[in-house]
């Protein structure tokens, strides 16, 4: 344990910077879902905010990692340098029984160290059929929508324990600084005479946020978890 955190720092620290050492990391499958350019990429800067450079296929020390990484991001804004990783774990057979976690870490940096800023877990344990919990491909997006000069954080993902073709739960998570909103449902199945799921759910913790994120929040959910056979 003393010698695996003071290797997870230098990850930490390596990050957002460019680095010439190449290194293979599994990628998550493409998403038929995904049908624009993930914001991360092709959000402007404003004057407090600005995306920096993030590349996930020159991360050192992935083996270090719980999981094995999905996406990244890193941007500057009010509150300083910050840096946001998705993470999952395969799924993994254990006494007959399924199991998959998804992990979303962010830092902020303070003194030239990375801290923790919030995190979120999530996972399908015990599953005698089939398992999933995985981010959707290019949901994670870190915009400045409501232009306030803070970044906002934004993935969603699919969870299911199920041996049938059926509708899988959906969630939407979106961070402003410290301050979480969650959209919950399920995804969309439609079929020849036929569609099934669709269930939404904005939490009330929405009521508290500007019109822009709400907004924001409902177009990024529209635009994953459908599934058309």
């Amino acid at each position: 344990m003393r010698m695996i955190l003071p290797l997870f720092m230098l990850f930490l620290a390596n990050a957002c910077n460019s680095s010439t050492e190449k290194t293979s990391i599994k990628e998550t499958p493409k998403d038929s879902s995904r049908s624009l350019t993930n914001p991360v990429d092709t959000m402007p800067s404003s004057a407090g905010f600005a995306l920096l450079p993030f590349d996930k296929d020159n991360l050192p020390l992935k083996d270090s990692l719980q999981g094995h990484l999905v996406d990244g991001a890193c941007w500057r804004d009010l509150d300083g340098e910050n840096l946001v990783i998705l993470l999952q774990t395969d799924n993994k057979m254990v006494n007959d029984q399924q199991n998959q976690r998804i992990t979303a870490y962010a830092y902020k940096k303070e003194s030239g160290a990375w801290k923790q800023k919030w995190l979120v877990q999530d996972k399908i344990s015990g599953c005698e059929v089939d398992a999933t919990c995985t981010f959707f491909p290019g949901s994670l997006s870190v915009t400045d929508v409501d232009h306030n000069n803070v970044g906002e954080v934004c993935f969603l993902y699919k969870l299911s324990c199920k041996g049938d073709v059926s509708p899988d739960d959906k969630k939407l998570i979106l961070y402003e600084g410290s301050a979480k909103y969650a959209i919950r449902g399920n995804t969309i199945l439609e079929y020849s005479g036929g569609r099934e799921g669709g269930a939404k759910n904005i939490d009330p913790s929405f009521n508290k946020a500007s019109k822009e994120l709400l907004e924001y929040a409902n177009s990024r959910w529209e635009l994953f978890g459908l599934t058309r056979y």
